[in-house]
């Protein structure tokens, strides 16, 4: 991350100055200078703010032998490993111990690792090492989502850490952890069926764990997912509950303000404290905490100032938060539905009392979809072509499966009624989850494989603000514009794949422990990787589909179109891609009797070869790949071979991703 530019102190203190003077004339021929001066001052203190937020990584862990830190985050299970932010305090190096101040994204063993505690503090054996950027091209940036968090050093701890004592970082954390795990337990005692449990966990408290890739791939593709985390739609549920119960009981008359704003923020928070106060709970409950409190403030008040009043006091707390994705997607959406849904609903007069709320819920879902869903394509790049039928059903069953879970845990004190009411929920959240599945199972339920660069984000965002402002304003002006962006937007994308349709590519991933080549020959692509790669939708995921996506390939591997000759051959394959031959070495060459191979590539794998002289009598390569497949010691043992004999060999572990690009 880059350093924060600050103003001059003198600088900032005379614009302050004569804002005050300005603000004090109370004239309106100052106002446009006023607002000048109001966006200067809140940029200005903003990055004073941002400044001080950042932490001083201040250890030096190049001569680090060992180091102290404190558990900060709750260890989060992953596939082999559990993962948990570390606040080092003191390092250990020739001098001895030295205070420190920086965070770590430490890798635990799994069963060490689930085992740990937030506020534990670790002695730990090693040297940290700076985040990496990005290993190969339109692959999540993890260095700089973790920098947002001001971490900006990993390891793999393993089983190489002693607990030498406990002690709660924040007190009120640490007791809304305690009461979301007896919350868990409570919930996951009396619902049985592991994915129903999994639904209503994750929909009333916030816990995601036993979500399972099925479940998450159906309610994704149904533009459902947002249910599965626990935000604005969730708080906002309970902030409608808790007004319509006021308002029953005669609390919501003007002389009892107060008493609703009070009452509406103590559910609120403590609903947060149910769920861990989990960030996304946080920023919802925040948010509607100053609605509460706008409503008692002012009874006509601008929800629009209200919400980014809200906005303002999470930035002030957390600069980064503007970088989060939740943040922007929660404010979006409401500001969304608050601007656009009054004007969607006034377009269809229903009487029917049903029909109603279901042309409701449907201008819910359009102002959000129209309000989100230029960034959750660029973000997640795939647009739900369902999301109008998922959501009537979807939403109705969010809040029935929010309350339901929460009287569940309200009759848990008496378990035979909590058993039977565990049943009914549970049947419930089986049929929705059934529902999802069959939506998702729809023809074409997802756009898959779109791409926006952060350019044509803002395009689109211009294209709907221009045709929905000119359809409220009636005035060319706003069309024009949404003309004009549509066009750009449309130029943008022309020009960034038209570069990938008339070119060919080779590609060896830079995949941990995989060996991984990607072919290319303009939007048709072909992968050759070992068995545990292909296998293994996570890593093609995480490695593979962000450069796909970038060239227009199918993300998919399973949906590859592209023809590739290739011969197999007792010691790997022999690939020809538009006249260049790639040679493929992922076995040992044993004592086979073959004719000497001239080829443009040769890939070697899986330890293939232990020297270079092996491959003398039978192998000539215009360059040579070593991909991330070999171990450490082969990798340097042909690399010193290969320095002495001045053979030019590109180390994917060391080089990086390696691609040769070529015309058709």
């Amino acid at each position: 991350m880059g350093e924060v530019v600050l103003v001059p102190e003198l600088l900032l203190f005379a614009v302050i100055l004569g804002y005050l003077l300005l603000l004090f004339k109370n004239s309106l021929e100052y106002q446009r200078v006023l607002a000048i001066l109001s966006f200067v001052l809140l940029f200005s203190l903003g990055a004073y703010r941002l400044d001080f937020y950042l932490v001083d990584d201040e250890g030096d862990f190049e001569s680090t032998k060992a180091y102290k830190a404190q558990l900060i985050s709750e260890p989060e299970e992953k596939k082999n490993s559990a993962r948990a932010v570390l606040e080092v305090y003191e390092l250990l190096n020739d001098s001895g111990w030295v205070k420190s101040e920086s965070r770590v994204n430490g890798y635990f063993s799994k069963e060490e690792g689930v085992a740990l505690s937030y506020g534990d503090l670790l002695l730990i054996d090693g040297t940290p090492n700076e985040t990496t950027p990005p290993a190969n091209p339109g692959e999540f940036d993890y260095r700089n989502y973790l920098a947002y968090q001001n971490i900006h050093f990993q390891q793999f701890v393993g089983d190489d850490f002693d607990v030498i004592g406990h002690a709660e970082p924040n007190w009120f954390v640490a007791r809304a952890i305690k009461i979301r795990e007896v919350c868990v337990a409570q919930l996951s005692q009396y619902i049985e069926n592991p994915k129903s449990r999994a639904v209503v966990l994750a929909l009333v408290l916030g816990v995601k764990d036993e979500l399972d890739n099925e479940l998450i791939q159906s309610f994704s593709a149904t533009g459902a997912m947002h249910v599965l985390a626990v935000s604005g739609l969730h708080v906002g549920i309970i902030f409608g509950i808790i007004f319509w119960v006021l308002k029953a009981v005669g609390l919501h008359k003007r002389k009892y303000r107060w008493w609703m704003a009070a009452i509406s923020i103590l559910v609120l928070w403590t609903y947060a404290l149910l769920t861990g106060l989990s960030p996304s709970v946080l920023r919802a409950v925040t948010m509607f905490s100053f609605v509460a409190l706008g409503r008692a403030l002012f009874r006509k008040g601008n929800i629009y100032n209200t919400l980014s009043l809200s906005a303002l006091a999470l930035l002030l707390y957390n600069p980064y938060l503007i970088m989060s994705v939740g943040f922007q997607l929660s404010f979006l959406a409401v500001f969304g539905i608050v601007y656009l849904h009054p004007k969607v609903y006034g377009l269809w007069q229903v009487d029917n009392c049903f029909l109603d709320k279901v042309w409701t819920i449907t201008c819910v879902s359009i102002a959000a979809q129209l309000a989100t869903g230029p960034l959750s394509m660029l973000y997640f790049h795939q647009f739900p072509t369902y999301f109008l039928v998922s959501n009537l059903f979807i939403i109705p069953a969010a809040f029935a499966i929010l309350i339901g879970g929460l009287i569940l845990l309200a009759l848990s004190f008496a378990p035979a009624i909590a058993a039977l009411f565990g049943i009914v929920l549970g049947g419930l959240v089986s049929l929705v989850n059934w529902l999802v599945s069959q939506v998702s199972g729809f023809p074409n339920s997802t756009i898959d494989g779109v791409y926006f660069s952060i350019l044509d984000t803002w395009l689109v965002y211009a294209v709907l603000g221009g045709t929905i402002l000119f359809l409220v304003t009636k005035k060319g002006a706003y069309l024009k514009l949404g003309l004009s962006c549509a066009l750009a937007f449309g130029i943008s994308q022309i020009a960034h794949f038209s570069s990938y349709s008339d070119s060919l590519e080779l590609s060896v991933l830079n995949a941990s422990n995989h060996s991984v080549i990607d072919l290319r020959t303009g939007f048709k692509g072909r992968v050759f990787a070992n068995d545990e790669f292909l296998n293994d939708p996570e890593s093609q995921q995480f490695s593979l589909s962000g450069k796909r996506l970038m060239s227009g390939v199918k993300q998919q591997i399973t949906e590859d179109e592209l023809a590739v000759p290739h011969t197999k051959l007792p010691f790997g394959e022999l690939i020809v891609l538009d006249g260049k031959s790639i040679l493929w070495l992922n076995s040992p060459l044993g004592d086979f009797d073959f004719d000497r191979i001239e080829v443009d590539f040769l890939i070697i794998s899986n330890n293939a070869i232990k020297s270079l002289k092996q491959l003398e009598a039978f192998i000539l390569a215009d360059q040579i790949i070593l991909d991330k497949s070999n171990s450490f010691y082969t990798q340097r043992s042909l690399l010193e071979e290969a320095k002495e004999n001045r053979v030019d060999i590109h180390q994917v572990s060391a080089n990086g991703y390696f691609s040769s690009l070529w015309r058709k």
